[in-house]
C-alpha cells in the first residue's frame, strides 16, 4: 500500500494519538501516554496558530506526523520541531526522515529560516536527527522544574 505525504487536519491529528501511545512506549522512550493526553497533546499543537502538521498516511489512516510550532529569535523566523512520531510496526522505513524532508521543504518555501528540536543528547534518537542533518547546540541546555 503506497505512503501518502500531507498536512494533517486537526480532525486527523485527534485520530492519532494512538500513535503518540505506542512509539512512546518503545524503546528508547518508555513513556506510558494515556490516549486522553496523547490527544489533548495533539489538540495543543493542531490548533496553534502557525503550526505546521504534516503526516504520513497508509490507506486514509495516519501511521506517523510531524508538528512544528512558528518561533522567533534573534535571528528571525525559524520553527521549533515539537512532535515526531510513527507508529512503531512503520519505524525504520524512511518515513520519518521523509516528514523531516518534507517538513524541511515547507520551512523553507514558507521562508522560516531554521528548524531547532529538543530531543535525547546522546543514543539511536541523537543519532536519527544527526544522521537527518540536525547538529546538536553547543550554546543551549534544556533546563527543567516542577512547580510546587
Amino acid at each position: 500500500m503506497p505512503i501518502e505525504f500531507r498536512r494533517i487536519t486537526p480532525v486527523e491529528a485527534a485520530r492519532s494519538a494512538v500513535i503518540i501511545v505506542q512509539a512512546y512506549a518503545e524503546p528508547p522512550w518508555h513513556e506510558e501516554w494515556s490516549l486522553e493526553n496523547a490527544a489533548s497533546r495533539l489538540n495543543e499543537l493542531a490548533t496553534t496558530p502557525g503550526c505546521l502538521g504534516l503526516a504520513a498516511f497508509e490507506a486514509e489512516e495516519p501511521i506517523g506526523f510531524a508538528f512544528a510550532l512558528p518561533h522567533t529569535s534573534v535571528i528571525g523566523r525559524g520553527l521549533h520541531l515539537a512532535e515526531i512520531a510513527v507508529l512503531p510496526n512503520h519505524q525504520r522505513k524512511g518515513i520519518g526522515s521523509s516528514l523531516l524532508s518534507r517538513l524541511e521543504i515547507e520551512a523553507r518555501n514558507m521562508g522560516y529560516l531554521q528548524i531547532w528540536l529538543v530531543s535525547q543528547q546522546s543514543g539511536r534518537i541523537a543519532n536519527y536527527y544527526t544522521g537527518n542533518g540536525y547538529e546538536p547546540s553547543r550554546r543551549l541546555r534544556v533546563y527543567l522544574k516542577r512547580p510546587g
